[in-house]
């Protein structure tokens, strides 16, 4: 667990400042052509947690170039990012502090900052004037809500009623690994932790997962879910918030398996129309590798598409990040799965939350290969289970996150 908890602080903690850089090799940034600037890269030197470069395209990037340009903002630590609408967020400001930052994207390809939440761990944004977070210094049992229009905080909602005998569970925490929404209703993640100095990681006390259902016009507590036999879904303030959304309108939570020695990970969900798990279906890692780890997934046109290893995952997480995994897509009623060809193996992708992203009505598969150098993304084919090259970024140790802001 030291692994994930050191590069995710090691980046809140690190701070972010503009550069100028060299425009050649690059995809156009400007407005020259009067289109918007839509699609966002970020880009790390090196490995994760490292000097970070973001920068907006007025078009989809494609072929060999370098991401480093003259709109290019320069993170001294990048460790994924996320949107909402035309807004970007990321998890420290320009001085280094932990917290939520957000940044917008002018005409010109200028990427500006536009608020921050300090503490701000993991977040969800429901509107343009409706967000919550976790602010473990104002109490890991309360849910602060914020305006991300105005990225002013706005009042808490206190959880504490949620909270058990700390003799039995001496950490606990609500919204610290999970938070989604769905129909009006806000899901957190509540969890219970043995000791204190792990701080919520990889300590489940209970053989069990449970998320608070929040109803979001009153922000009153409604009633809390379970699901036995899983430990945990998400994984802190990363910066992949390991759930989705599905085109069926099902909110799909991964269980990554890490906190009981990278076994039992899962994917389960909340049916459109409901507000308990729906116990009929649930997909499990172990189908693919008796040692995996599910954290990104995408659910299309009754297809579940994931990441897999071609080899046990390790217990101490050693080969985590080694280039050993495939993409394949699931039928979501055969529960069969079908490996895509195409594209070279990758890294796994907890830090990416764009690993498989739908931009433009396309699907896209991210790429970190350290031994080959590759780093970019593959359009897949969905028609023959196919994927070929849409293009790699040349300077980039790794992606971080890749993006198109909505219209």
């Amino acid at each position: 667990m030291k692994l994930f908890r050191r590069h995710t602080y090691w980046a809140l903690l690190c701070s972010l400042f503009f550069v100028s850089c060299s425009k050649s090799d690059s995809p156009e940034t400007d407005d020259a052509s009067g289109k918007k600037s839509d699609y966002v890269l970020f880009t790390n030197s090196q490995d994760l947690a490292t000097t970070g470069y973001m920068t907006a395209y007025n078009k989809m990037p494609e072929g060999d170039f370098k991401n480093a340009g003259s709109n290019t903002v320069q993170f001294k630590s990048a460790f994924g990012f996320t949107k909402f609408g035309r807004w970007i967020f990321t998890r420290s400001n320009i001085s280094g502090t932990a917290g939520i930052q957000k940044l917008t994207v002018d005409g010109s390809g200028k990427i500006t900052e536009a608020g921050f939440l300090a503490n701000g761990q993991m977040f969800h944004i429901v509107n343009e004037t409706a967000g919550y977070y976790l602010d473990p210094t104002r109490g890991t049992m309360k849910l602060q809500l914020f305006n991300p229009t105005t990225m002013q905080r706005t009042g808490e909602i206190d959880l504490s009623s949620l909270g058990i005998d700390p003799s039995t569970a001496a950490y606990q925490a609500v919204g610290q690994h999970t938070l989604a929404s769905k129909e009006g209703k806000l899901y957190a993640g509540i969890t219970y932790g043995a000791s204190l100095q792990r701080g919520g990681y990889g300590d489940d006390v209970f053989n069990y997962t449970e998320l608070a259902v929040i109803d979001i016009a009153t922000n009153k507590l409604e009633k809390k879910i379970r699901y036995d036999g899983l430990k945990g879904f998400g994984w802190g303030s990363s910066a992949n918030k390991m759930w989705s959304l599905g085109d069926d309108g099902a909110l799909y939570f991964y269980a990554s398996g890490l906190s009981e020695g990278v076994t039992n990970s899962a994917i389960v969900r909340i049916k459109k129309g409901e507000t308990d798990f729906d116990r009929t279906w649930i997909y499990r890692a172990s189908a693919l590798q008796a040692k995996n780890s599910l954290v990104t997934a995408l659910v299309k046109n009754g297809k579940l598409y994931i990441q897999s290893p071609s080899e046990p995952l390790a217990a101490d997480y050693s080969n985590l990040a080694d280039p050993i995994w495939s993409y394949y897509a699931v039928d979501m009623n055969t529960m069969q799965a079908s490996r895509i060809t195409g594209t070279p193996a990758s890294r796994y992708a907890h830090s990416n939350e764009q690993a498989i992203t739908e931009i433009d009505g396309k699907i896209y598969l991210w790429i970190g290969n350290s031994a080959t150098g590759e780093h970019g993304y593959y359009l897949l084919n969905t028609a023959n289970n196919t994927a070929t090259k849409a293009f790699d970024v040349t300077d980039a140790g790794l992606i971080s996150g890749f993006i198109k802001l909505d219209d």
